[in-house]
């Protein structure tokens, strides 16, 4: 088995050994670059820029920036570092946000669950939608319970006879499993939670908090926001928003975070920060983030129920 593994390992290098681009060392991608128009005002700093940062993934910020392979006139390498930092920041304020959310709906589920079905009622599958779902949650609680270290664990652990009831147990869970947690639990209790707090559909509250968890991932993986759609979870709209920006923008998922603060003051804080951001990097434009002019009146506006 494994001879026949390492035969089609080397049949797959063989057929792609010659569509591989070549390695380039630092100095020749500076050389490219430069070649291709870009501006390069400190090339000691540039070759200090290609050393710590990919070159693929430095270029990925430059596509608006050029036409082909050739960048437009008077456009710098300092330009698009600017855009880096920018998409850099914008990942911290996601990041930032998004985990009020996820402690907010730690709090929503394990409250409203327990008090209708007890501290232990997470364990029946009975009390959740699908049973299969529900299996693979208990197996992905047991493995994240079993690594654990926090104090709060540790002391079920070894004074409670390993016993955790579901707002102790709910808080080692990740943000992915929370939010697949949320959507099996009866749709009663789904409808429950999202007029309460949020004041819409159940259908709304899924899918902003699938968007949520994904722009979460993007961000602690360092992936690009800027200039990219986000195919894999449009942002559900209701009928007078539709339209009137890309569901599939990464505003639409800055609209989907927004809609799941938990108070106030915490959206607030949220329209600051990305006001200041933009105006701290007045390189990157709007457009290309999927912002339209009047970005801020629409996330104010409420989404019909």
């Amino acid at each position: 088995m494994r001879n026949m593994a390492s035969i089609l390992v080397f049949e797959v290098f063989m057929l792609n050994e010659g569509k591989t681009k070549e390695f380039k060392t630092i100095e020749e991608q500076l050389k490219i670059l430069k070649e291709r128009g870009l501006i390069i005002d400190d090339e000691e700093q540039a070759l200090h820029i290609l050393l710590t940062t990919n070159y693929y993934r430095l270029s990925a910020y430059s596509l608006t920036l050029r036409k082909s392979n050739h960048f437009y006139d008077e456009i710098t390498l300092d330009n698009i570092v600017e855009l880096y930092l920018f998409d850099d920041n914008f990942r911290s304020l996601i990041m930032q946000y998004t985990s009020f959310i996820e402690i907010a709906f730690r709090t929503y589920i394990s409250y409203h669950h327990s008090e209708k079905y007890g501290p232990l009622g997470y364990i029946l599958n009975d009390n959740f939608d699908n049973k299969l779902l529900h299996a693979s949650f208990l197996k992905e609680l047991d493995r994240e319970i079993s690594r654990s270290d926090d104090t709060f664990i540790d002391h079920h652990r070894k004074d409670l006879n390993s016993v955790y009831p579901f707002w102790v147990a709910i808080e080692v869970t990740t943000f992915g499993v929370l939010s697949k947690l949320f959507k099996n639990l009866h749709t009663d209790e789904r409808t429950y939670i999202s007029k309460k707090y949020y004041k819409v559909h159940r259908e709304y509250v899924e899918n902003w908090l699938q968007a949520t968890v994904l722009a979460r991932n993007i961000s602690a993986h360092g992936s690009r926001f800027y200039n990219r759609k986000i195919r894999s979870c449009p942002v559900k709209l209701d009928k007078k928003m539709q339209g009137r920006f890309d569901s599939m923008s990464p505003f639409a998922f800055v609209f989907a975070i927004y809609k799941l603060l938990p108070s106030n003051k915490l959206r607030l804080a949220f329209k600051k920060e990305l006001i200041s951001l933009f105006k701290r990097y007045p390189f990157a434009q709007e457009k290309h983030m999927g912002f339209p002019e009047n970005w801020i009146k629409l996330l104010e506006e409420q989404t019909i129920p």
